[in-house]
């Protein structure tokens, strides 16, 4: 009996045991995990990685089909080896394009996990989802703003005053997936701080921005890019941020600045390197910059100073490029050549130009007062906006500085560079013109620093003369122009210095363009008879009624002219020559015409040439000629009294 209970003690235990194993092998079997949704994909990847996902981005696409090509915004990096899901993980979200991020395929069935190390988003991010993490929660929450407005602005600088300043703004933005509203931010707080703090007229700031003013969604919070910087009202982004118009912007600016000027460049959003101090600006459409091209652009601008500030990953590459002779040029980056940049912690601004703004500005973008004027001359220069700007700064980055000729820095400012000329005389010139009829005017003006000016005119057409000069303080200059309509215009001129600040216009010359005369019929006289072969002597003449210098065009008859000779003065008699190799009868035509091309009537000349051997016959011919001129004479005399 004993011993039947325990062989039945043992058979349980050994059922138990499979059924145990069974159910161990079973759990086990389950254990092996299914990747169903994004989050649960993310969760994995996490565990996996030992990330502190509270400090990165995550994005997941998925589930994808086997084969599915994966792309970054530079190219290919895998194909998917079977269904799954595609992790993008920004690894250093508050720095800008291009640092290290991470791709990871994950299976379905989680038996493949792959990771791919590389520095570019992808081509698709519309395909992916942010997961929820403590950082995608500031992300999300980042926002365009205006800085405050000041409550007392300087007064623009007006056409009439000075326009020898100008500023270019840029934010390439890459694509609409990497242009943050930060870089939007750092625009707008620059621009308000051009024209309520320094004074720029709207006109002289040229802004590209992304897409430029296509109302599609171009920032990567899903909204369009507000064209209206300042909160005025009026569009002050003018070009989209690609190669083709930045290219256009400089070529147009070396015209307008051909005079001098005081040029400013300001750069945020992604930068990369090439190589080395090799370095380049991303634009919209992932077009690229280079520093090599850029410094190119700068060098044609014929400016009295260039102040650059640049904000982009890398851009410390473009100091070596920029800051080169002749100058004067001030430049400064927010990183050296092989850093990245970074965005402020809040992620509504980039750390260095917010700094460097509030630095020129007086106050930051949230209003709080700065005082970066450390010798406390009632100037913040370029010296001193990068000294404050980088002890500010407390993101991983080394913030860089260059100006050539060396110290140059402790002088520039955004302020216009020196006083402007006075206000030159009245343009001393004709009263009355005719039309198409170019007129000298002339002015004059001093310059309080006693440099040399440059002088300006006014046509009061819609039209300006290119600046003339330069002219050594209180030299005269003078320009001339010709007006295509009648009427009265107001000519004005005004003058600047060499630094290219303008000063006031001038009391205006009225002048009055009246319609053009024609020349008189032109007369000539000389012989009614003459011989082939012999040099006859003619004279014209005719009279202008407007005083203008004439031109003559004669045709001889006899297969040969002579084509618009002059210039003479109105009035004055002119000798040709001629001599004819034919006999026969001759109608002589000749027209004048003025100097502004306004011709007269033709007038005629009869002429009779006898072969060579009537030259054996003086006498007879003597007479012939004599009762020519009588018979044309007695003809003039009746035509008269019919």
């Amino acid at each position: 009996m004993k011993k039947r209970n325990k062989m039945n003690t043992i058979m349980k235990a050994s059922i138990l045991a499979v059924i145990l194993i069974i159910t161990t092998f079973t759990n086990l079997t389950l254990a092996q995990p299914s990747i169903s949704n994004c989050e649960e994909a993310a969760d994995y990847i996490i565990n996996q990685l030992f990330i502190n996902e509270d400090e990165v981005l995550i994005y997941i696409w998925g589930p994808v089909e086997k084969d599915e090509q994966i792309f970054t915004t530079k190219g290919h990096i895998i194909d998917t080896p079977e269904k799954g899901f595609i992790a993008y993980i920004d690894l250093y979200p508050r720095a800008n394009l291009f640092h290290p991020v991470q791709y990871i395929f994950l299976s379905q069935n989680a038996e493949e996990f792959i990771v791919i190390d590389d520095k570019y988003p992808p081509s698709n991010i519309d395909d992916y989802q942010m997961i929820e993490t403590e950082f995608g929660e500031i992300f999300k929450s980042a926002y365009n703003m205006r800085a405050p407005r000041l409550d007392v602005k300087t007064q623009p600088l007006t056409k009439g005053n000075s326009d020898s300043r100008y500023a270019v703004l840029m934010n390439g933005g890459y694509n609409a997936g990497n242009n943050h509203v930060r870089y939007w931010n750092d625009l707008s707080n620059i621009y308000i701080t051009l024209v309520d703090v320094y004074g720029f007229l709207d006109e002289n700031i040229i802004v590209l921005c992304s897409d430029g003013l296509d109302p599609a969604v171009d920032q990567s919070n899903g909204q369009n890019s507000d064209p209206d910087l300042d909160g005025d009202g009026d569009e002050d982004i003018m070009y989209s941020c690609v190669l083709e118009n930045v290219d256009l912007v400089f070529e147009e600016l070396a015209d307008t600045m051909s005079g001098g000027g005081e040029l400013f460049v300001f750069a945020t959003d992604h930068g990369n390197s090439v190589s080395g101090w090799d370095t380049i600006f991303n634009l919209w459409n992932m077009e690229e910059l280079t520093d090599a091209h850029f410094a190119s652009l700068l060098a044609n601008i014929p400016a009295n100073e260039i102040i650059c500030t640049f904000e982009p990953c890398f851009s410390g590459g473009f100091l070596d490029d920029v800051v080169v002779p002749p100058g004067p040029v001030v430049a400064s980056s927010a990183c050296r050549h092989d850093e990245y940049s970074w965005a402020m912690q809040n992620l509504i601004y980039d750390e260095y130009v917010f700094y460097w703004t509030a630095a020129v500005k007086g106050e930051d973008a949230f209003g709080e007062p700065v005082d970066a004027d450390y010798n406390e001359d009632g100037m913040v220069t370029m010296d001193e906006a990068f000294i404050f700007a980088e002890a500010h700064d407390e993101q991983p980055e080394e913030p860089q500085y260059g100006d050539y000729p060396e110290g140059i820095g402790e002088t520039l400012s955004l302020w216009a560079g020196s006083e402007s000329p006075n206000t030159p005389t009245k343009p001393d010139g004709p009263e009355e013109c005719t039309q198409h009829e170019y007129a000298t005017f002339s002015t004059s003006a001093t310059e309080p620093e006693g440099e040399d000016v440059f002088y300006i005119f006014d046509w009061g057409d819609g039209t300006f003369s290119d600046w003339v000069g330069p002219y050594a303080s209180g030299e005269t200059g003078e320009a001339a122009h010709n007006w295509s309509e009648l009427g009265e215009f107001e000519v004005k001129a005004s003058a600047k210095d060499i630094n290219g600040v303008q000063g006031d216009w001038s009391e205006a010359t009225i002048i009055s363009i009246v319609e053009n005369q024609v020349p008189e019929i032109p007369t000539m006289t000389g012989p009614k008879i003459a011989t082939t072969g012999k040099d006859l002597e003619f004279i014209v003449s005719t009279i202008d009624p407007d005083g203008h210098d004439l031109y003559y065009h004669i045709v001889w008859d006899d297969g040969t002219y002579m084509n618009w000779d002059g210039p003479y003065s109105s009035g004055e008699e002119v000798t040709y020559n001629h001599t004819f190799t034919e006999g026969g009868s001759f109608t002589i035509i000749i027209k004048a015409k003025d100097s502004i091309e306004g011709k007269s009537h033709q007038g005629q000349y009869k002429l009779f040439v006898i072969k060579d051997r009537a030259v054996t016959r003086p006498v007879n011919l003597r007479l012939l000629n004599y009762f020519m001129n009588s018979f044309v004479n007695i003809l003039t005399r009746i035509l008269v009294i019919l």
